[in-house]
């Protein structure tokens, strides 16, 4: 169990007082995300020209707001578009190793093809069972231990959504996730399949943030204006801030384990 969390921005010019405010929900979102994962906390924020910073360390969340690296990170501007962050409870791969935590930074590898989308950054919440074997059908590169690392792979392999939903169908375990593609700095993908997300929209911000449990963000946003928005489970959300209410679903499957056992004779 981890947690998910984050926040895309709408194109507006943006005084001092509200990004500061945006920066003190997120942050607030995070800290609560800390009950789903205590062993590493991390945060991705992109801008507008797909540059990023990118801020994890092995420790709780409310750990990694103690570092003035964590308040550098996210000095935020009316260029940033997407704010990522995640709690990390470790089930494969060393929380020492940073590689393993999340955001995941996934880019091109050397003597590897494919794939025309620069880095992606990703976070996930799940369990990729058969990473391993998808790791070696595919023959993506492997940067750290963590089977999460696959789903964001197949991201910056495939060409296109129906290439991407293709490889996901073959995946098994449990998943939700976000990213965001360096080609595509405005553009927010959150994938909510058999584990919690959920998400609001904030229009005095104009902005949606998201996170794995729909209190939290009623919590945190408690004295802002918002509404909750419809996330299907088993779909593929895709938000733009150009304009952040037309967001689009669609249906997306994988091997849950619901779906395994309805298979088992």
């Amino acid at each position: 169990m981890c947690g998910l969390t984050g926040v895309i921005l709408g194109h507006k010019r943006r005084k001092r007082d509200e990004l500061v405010t945006i920066r003190t929900l997120f942050t607030g979102l995070l800290l609560l995300n800390q009950k789903r994962g205590h062993h590493a906390t991390g945060v991705a924020v992109i801008r507008r020209d797909g540059s990023a910073a990118v801020f994890k360390r092995p420790v709780a969340a409310s750990g990694l707001i103690q570092a003035e690296n964590y308040w550098h990170t996210l000095q935020l501007d009316s260029l940033v578009t997407v704010i990522l962050g995640h709690t990390r409870y470790k089930t494969q791969g060393s929380a020492r190793n940073n590689a393993n935590n999340h955001p995941l930074v996934i880019g091109p590898s050397a003597g590897t093809a494919g794939g025309a989308r620069g880095v992606v950054y990703g976070t996930h919440n799940g369990t990729v069972l058969n990473a391993d074997e998808l790791f070696h059908r595919f023959r993506l590169p492997r940067a750290a231990e963590v089977d999460s690392e696959v789903l964001f792979r197949m991201v910056r392999r495939a060409k296109n959504d129906a290439e991407f939903k293709s490889m996901l169908a073959l995946c098994a375990g449990s998943t939700s996730a976000a990213w965001v593609c360096q080609d595509k700095p405005g553009r927010l993908r959150l994938l909510k399949g058999d584990m919690p997300l959920d998400a609001a929209y904030a229009p005095r911000l104009r902005a949606v943030f998201y996170s794995s449990e729909a209190w939290m963000l009623r919590s945190v946003l408690a004295r802002q204006p918002h509404r909750m928005l419809d996330l299907n489970p088993f779909t593929l959300s895709t938000f733009d801030a150009s304009d952040l209410l037309d967001f689009t679903q669609q249906d997306v499957f994988f091997l849950s384990p619901a779906a395994m056992l309805a298979s088992t004779p």
